[in-house]
């Protein structure tokens, strides 16, 4: 049983147990209801930062203690080699390790950059590419490390409907296409810039930084090995990613983006963190910006985070996504609703019409 003032808190991580975990990850949905049922775990992540009481913050400084080599018998649980209860031995490890995961808790912040996502945002590329036809520039906000600003180095498999990027490469993003026919190109369009900018940004090259990144990795979705692989192709030539907030490092970057481009403003699951006001901001910015050459920004978000995608529809399997373009030129803005998305880049369903 919990208190009435961790209740609250328990109803967000039952919530992430049900709408983000689900059959997507047994092993996180077992541990997060056992969280929301733990009044003395509450409390403790309550004391801690706000952006600490988020699920994956705890998940992540957990999964880091057993990257880094702490012995105990979840990390058996976590690589697949024991098959106990791994609420119980969660709840234990952070009783045990309660200072160490403190500490995490202080410093570090959810970092969802997942390479997987490139598979949604090749297509959307392609689709900006064929209407505007001009060179992009891609800028991505919340870029966290700039996996996905490295798209175009990934094998993005599409099965039946195709691949896009170089077969020798050592990441491979395959993605189920369970409804419509995206653009899927042999090449992604070529990108003239490539820029991120967060907060935060991490360092691949940086031992901790990397181990943090991986950590955020749930560890039954099978994605550890592929996020491994981006980080290593990162490493040996590290995307430019700007320290510094959204709204005031973006003017700057999309005024020197290259003459004759397209500025290819890209937020995959990074906008809902901004503020209302501030996405007012944003993207009277964009609408701005568009009145001397066009401007797109591709968004992929929860339903209804971007106003011109409110919903997803009714049959969407959670967790879902919704993959948006919006093209501003002139001050004016054309919005096309592109595909409903797994936020890992599972799955795809495009609901854009063929241009």
């Amino acid at each position: 049983m919990v208190s009435d003032a961790t209740e609250p808190l328990a109803d967000l991580w039952r919530w992430f147990a049900d709408t983000a975990c689900g059959d997507y990850s047994p092993l996180y949905a077992r541990i997060t209801r056992a969280v929301a049922d733990d009044e003395r775990l509450l409390a403790w992540v309550q004391a801690a930062p706000p952006a600490a009481h988020l699920p994956p913050v705890l998940l992540a400084a957990v999964h880091y203690l057993l990257l880094d080599g702490l012995d105990h018998p979840l990390g058996d649980v976590y690589t697949g080699r024991s098959s106990a209860d791994p609420a119980p031995l969660f709840l234990d490890l952070c009783r045990t390790e309660r200072p160490a995961l403190d500490a995490l808790l202080q410093t570090r912040h959810t970092q969802t950059n997942d390479c997987g996502r490139s598979a949604l945002i090749g297509p959307a590329l392609t689709w900006v590419s064929e209407r505007l036809q001009r060179p992009l520039a891609l800028i991505d906000v919340g870029a966290s490390a700039g996996l996905n600003l490295v798209c175009d180095r990934y094998l993005l498999d599409y099965g039946p409907h195709g691949s896009t990027g170089p077969v020798s490469s050592p990441v491979t993003v395959r993605c189920q296409i369970v409804g419509g026919s995206p653009p899927v190109a042999d090449r992604l369009p070529p990108l003239v810039s490539r820029v991120g900018i967060d907060r935060s940004p991490v360092d691949v090259n940086a031992p901790d930084d990397a181990r943090w990144l991986l950590a955020c990795v749930w560890p039954d979705t099978g994605r550890l090995d592929r996020t491994a692989a981006a980080i290593a192709l990162a490493q040996a030539d590290p995307p430019t990613v700007l320290s510094g907030d959204a709204l005031d490092t973006l003017p700057a970057v999309l005024d020197r983006t290259p003459g004759g481009s397209v500025a290819v403003v890209l937020t995959t699951w990074s906008y809902a963190y901004l503020s209302i006001d501030d996405r007012g901001r944003f993207v009277a910015l964009l609408a701005e910006r568009s009145r001397n050459r066009p401007v797109a920004w591709i968004s992929a978000d929860d339903p209804g985070v971007v106003d011109a995608f409110p919903a997803a529809e009714a049959d969407a399997p959670p967790p879902s996504g919704i993959l948006g373009a919006s093209i501003f030129d002139a001050g004016n803005r054309f919005d096309e609703l592109l595909a409903l998305v797994h936020p890992h880049g599972q799955w795809l369903a495009w609901r854009a019409p063929a241009s």
